[in-house]
């Protein structure tokens, strides 16, 4: 047997003795009824995501970084939607296919439905609803209620934190993509395929976030481009959306991922918000498999110090999340164009000429493409079992620190007499909110 294989028996044997774990610690007596729920989940669901032998890419950054361009030009073509602004609205799945096919896997009437309830916690009373029923999207009468009861909340219940309130969100986007999507979805998960010159239809959900929430997943088979056919790449909507939906689905996807590349736009540097990100990933136990582009704008920059000067300022800014971090500046959309360029607009061209004879420029942004493609691709064939394996030992790793504060805060609990008890139960009040945390950390893959 391979080392490989070797090492895989081991994480399932562990995996085996941590589900044991579980069922003894609830057969103790007065332990019946205590739930493990997410952790045994998570152990569950493991044997199949081991099996699996897909390297899953997630190309994540704030928005307008370019990740959907620079998508674009790995599989070197106009595949995915990109433009300024929020334009992806769900993540994305890209692989190498036989030929151009794009399918959207939808939702049932059931799931939107039981979204739709939980997400009216939103309201003080529901009194505005004629019905006691569970929501249904489909009545006219339903629709119309829930419209007007969304437009009487105040700008408390609509913000939450500083950003807007997930419930809201929830809510107001069905509402709003129910008329366009209605005939898509059934009693069961429809699926939809657009293929061939159909291809870009499928743009219309991913990039309008009232449609893709009737989305459960995006999958498109692309033939151009040099990834391999066990590779996954995910394009991720923007790290600082103001939708709180994107940022659940960029960690559920997160924790499934062997590789990160983080895009950063030259335009504005590293910002607030990509700290926060990056302290997230960091917090998630995943930033060791981090690589970094600095996406560049020919247009942007007066001179070639001036750009090399920003890169140095974002290396140095890295350098306190990730120590010696990889990063690499060349200009995604010269390099989509440089993959296409018969097929260019008038406009494309002309920028495209333009840039060209901006020698300084094009061979830098050449010359790191070259390293880091070759950084990338060397990474995903070498290191390909260590990837694989890797977050399968992170979450296990996550699972295991839980248990073991857990079984340590019932011993403490146990020692104790009367008299002690107070302390002990602050003790786990204050290690509480750290417990949950990790069973969401843990478990975000399988929440859906």
């Amino acid at each position: 047997m391979d080392i490989y294989s070797t090492l895989k028996n081991e994480i399932l044997n562990i995996n085996r003795a941590v589900s044991l774990l579980f069922s003894t610690a609830k057969s103790i007596p007065g332990m019946a009824d205590y739930s493990f729920g997410e952790w045994e989940k998570a152990c569950e669901h493991l044997p199949r995501q081991l099996a699996e032998d897909t390297i899953r890419v997630a190309i994540v950054g704030p928005i307008k970084s370019g990740k959907s361009t620079f998508l674009n030009s790995l599989f070197k073509g106009e595949y995915v939607k990109r433009g300024a602004g929020v334009i992806t609205s769900i993540v994305t799945r890209v692989r190498k296919g036989e030929h151009l096919r794009a399918r959207l896997f939808f939702k049932s009437w059931n799931e939107v439905n039981a979204e739709m309830e939980q997400a009216l916690v939103l309201f003080p009373s529901l009194n505005w609803r004629s019905e006691n029923a569970t929501i249904d999207i489909r009545k006219k009468k339903e629709r119309q209620e829930l419209k007007r009861a969304l437009s009487e909340l105040s700008a408390d219940q609509l913000i939450t934190q500083n950003s807007r309130n997930i419930n809201n969100v929830i809510l107001s986007s069905y509402l709003k993509g129910y008329q366009t999507t209605n005939s898509f979805v059934t009693m069961e998960n429809a699926v939809r395929v657009y293929e061939g010159d159909r291809f870009a239809d499928h743009k219309a959900f991913v990039g309008n976030e009232t449609l893709a929430v009737y989305l459960k997943d995006v999958l498109l088979e692309i033939s151009s481009g040099n990834v391999q056919s066990n590779i996954e790449i995910a394009d991720c909507q923007g790290s600082d959306s103001s939708n709180p939906l994107h940022l659940a689905m960029i960690q559920d996807y997160l924790l499934l991922t062997h590789q990160i590349i983080y895009v950063v736009s030259s335009r504005t540097g590293l910002r607030e918000a990509d700290i926060r990100f990056l302290s997230m990933i960091k917090n998630m136990g995943i930033l060791d498999n981090i690589v970094f582009v600095i996406n560049f704008d020919f247009s942007e920059h007066e001179s070639i110090d001036d750009l090399k000067s920003l890169v140095s300022r974002v290396r140095e800014e890295l350098s306190m999340i990730k120590p010696d971090p990889d990063v690499y500046t060349f200009s995604a959309l010269y390099n989509l164009f440089s993959a296409r360029p018969k097929s260019l607009s008038d406009k494309d061209r002309l920028r495209y000429k333009q840039w060209t004879g901006d020698g300084k420029f094009t061979e830098l942004s050449n010359r790191e493409t070259i390293l880091f493609e070759s950084f990338f691709y060397d990474r995903l064939a070498r290191k390909r079992y260590n990837l694989l394996l890797k977050n399968h030992i992170e979450r296990l790793a996550v699972i295991l620190s839980g248990i073991a504060d857990w079984i340590g805060l019932n011993r403490d609990v146990l020692a104790q007499d009367a008299d002690s008890m107070t302390g002990a139960l602050e003790k786990i009040r204050r290690h509480q909110k750290r417990l949950d945390q990790i069973k969401k950390l843990s478990m975000a893959p399988y929440r859906k």
